[in-house]
C-alpha cells in the first residue's frame, strides 16, 4: 500500500495535471450564429504577410519567408487610425537579425514584442518607440528548450512550448534551457496504440499562443479539429473538439531517423489556421479546406470560433473576407486579419459582445 501510494506522489509531481476536461461541439450546437462585414486596408509596404498580433493598440505584422530579403519582415501599423507606422527587422543570421518570422508573442514588457525565427532558433525582442532595425536582445534555443516547435512567454523568464518529440502535451522551461514543469501526457489521448509521442505531436501540430495576463495558452490543431487549453493558474488543461469531431486519415512513414513520421494525407481538410486569446474568450480561424482547395482559390478562412476560457463554444463568426492571421482587441471589440486576395492588406471587423 505504501509503495502504491509512494508512485502516485511522484507521478503527480512529475506531471502537473491530467488533461481530462474534455468536450465537443458541433455546428447544430453552436448557440449564436453572426454574420461580420470587413473593411480591408492595404499598405504598399507589406508585401507577404503571414503573422498579425496586436498591442498597445499597434497590429505587429509578421512576413512570409518569401519575402525577399532586403524588405523588412515585420511592420507595425496604428490599429486604431490604420496607419503604417514603421518597419522592424533585418534578415539575416548575424546578431540582432532574424532569419524568418515564424511566430510574434507579445511578451511580459509593456512595450516590446518578441520573434521567434526557426531556422535560427532565436527569441528576438524588439521595442514598439525604437526606430532601428536590429534586436537589441536575443535568446538561442539550447538543451531540451532546443526541441521546442512553438513557444509562448509565461513570465519574464520562463516560456511555454509545444514540443516536436516529447511525452508531453506542453512543456515549460527558463530561457537559459532548463525544464521547469510538464502538462498533460499524449498516452491519456492516443488515438491508436501504436502512436509515439512524435506522431502524436505530428497529428496534433497547431498553431499555439498565449496570454501572460489570463495564464491561458492554448494550440489550435491544424489537421485535427481539436483546442487544446492550459490554465496554468488553474491547473487544468480544457479540450475542445469540433465542429466535425473527426481524426483525419494519416500513414505511418519509415524515417531514417530514430522515429517514424506520421503524414496526414493530402486530401484531408485542414481545420484551424490560427488562433486568439483575449481576457475572457479564445477564437479560432476555421478553414475546412483541402490543400487542393486552396492552392485553386483564394478562399482560405472565413469561420471564427469563438469560445470561453475552458473550451466552451460561444459563437460562430462568418466572415465576408478571407482571412488567414487573427488578432482580437477584445476592449476595442475589433477582429483583425490578413486577407487571402492577390493584393493583401488587412481586414477589420467589428467584435460583437459575446457575454
Amino acid at each position: 500500500m505504501l509503495i502504491i501510494i509512494l508512485l502516485s506522489l511522484s507521478n503527480c509531481s512529475e506531471d502537473k495535471l491530467k488533461s481530462d476536461n474534455v468536450k465537443s461541439f458541433t455546428e447544430k450546437t453552436i448557440p449564436r450564429t453572426v454574420n461580420l462585414a470587413g473593411k480591408k486596408y492595404f499598405f504598399e509596404e507589406i508585401k507577404v504577410p503571414l503573422k498579425i498580433f496586436i498591442k498597445n493598440n499597434k497590429l505587429i505584422i509578421g512576413e512570409s519567408r518569401r519575402v525577399p530579403e532586403d524588405f523588412p519582415p515585420i511592420h507595425v501599423l496604428d490599429a486604431k487610425k490604420m496607419k503604417y507606422l514603421r518597419p522592424f527587422g533585418k534578415i539575416g543570421f548575424g546578431p540582432g537579425e532574424v532569419s524568418d518570422v515564424s511566430g510574434i508573442d507579445l511578451g511580459a514588457n509593456d512595450n516590446t514584442f518578441w520573434v521567434y525565427s526557426a531556422m535560427s532558433k532565436h527569441f528576438s525582442e524588439f521595442d514598439l518607440d525604437d526606430t532601428t532595425s536590429l534586436s537589441k536582445n536575443q535568446i538561442k534555443q539550447e538543451g531540451d528548450f532546443y526541441m521546442a516547435m512553438a513557444m509562448a512567454w509565461s513570465s519574464d523568464s520562463t516560456v511555454m512550448c509545444r514540443m516536436v518529440n516529447d511525452p508531453h502535451q506542453f512543456v515549460e522551461f527558463s530561457i537559459d534551457g532548463r525544464r521547469l514543469a510538464n502538462y498533460g501526457k499524449w498516452e491519456d489521448h492516443l488515438v491508436r496504440e501504436d502512436l509515439t509521442n512524435y506522431m502524436m505531436s505530428d497529428l496534433h501540430m497547431g498553431w499555439f499562443k498565449g496570454n501572460q495576463i489570463n495564464n491561458v495558452y492554448a494550440s489550435a490543431g491544424v489537421y485535427r479539429d481539436r483546442i487544446e487549453i492550459l490554465n496554468k493558474e488553474k491547473g487544468k488543461i480544457f479540450i475542445t473538439d469540433g465542429p466535425f469531431n473527426y481524426i483525419p486519415k494519416f500513414t505511418i512513414a519509415n524515417s531514417s531517423g530514430s522515429s517514424n513520421k506520421l503524414i496526414v494525407g493530402i486530401a484531408e481538410p485542414l481545420a484551424y489556421l490560427d488562433i486568439a486569446i483575449s481576457k475572457n474568450y479564445i477564437f479560432g480561424l476555421y478553414s475546412d479546406k483541402t490543400e487542393k482547395q486552396l492552392r485553386e482559390s483564394n478562399e482560405i478562412a472565413n469561420d471564427i470560433y469563438a469560445f470561453d476560457l475552458e473550451g466552451k463554444i460561444k459563437c460562430n463568426f462568418i466572415l465576408d473576407i478571407s482571412i488567414r492571421g487573427l488578432a482580437v482587441d477584445e476592449e476595442s471589440q475589433k477582429l483583425y486579419g490578413i486577407t487571402t486576395d492577390e493584393d493583401p492588406g488587412i481586414a477589420v471587423f467589428d467584435l460583437p459582445d459575446l457575454k
